[in-house]
């Protein structure tokens, strides 16, 4: 069997909700910080989907990196 690709994401997330998390995460056995994650990405991401009619097309080009201008 084919392992799933996965890539590493690093984010910065406000404290309450990192703590909300891993409370969650640690009374709901069977889940991980990761199935939590993808779980709720995906859920965000299909409701934009939706919103919108259809899925996004591919991107032109890489996202920017870095500070974000303010």
């Amino acid at each position: 069997m084919e392992k799933p690709n996965k890539q590493r994401f690093t984010m910065l997330l406000s404290g309450d909700l990192l703590e909300r998390a891993r409370n969650t995460v640690y009374w709901t056995p069977g889940i991980t910080m990761v199935s939590l994650a993808e779980e709720g990405l995906k859920m965000v991401l299909e409701r934009f989907e939706k919103e919108r009619g259809s899925s996004f097309p591919h991107r032109k080009e890489e996202l920017k990196s870095g500070r974000p201008i303010i």
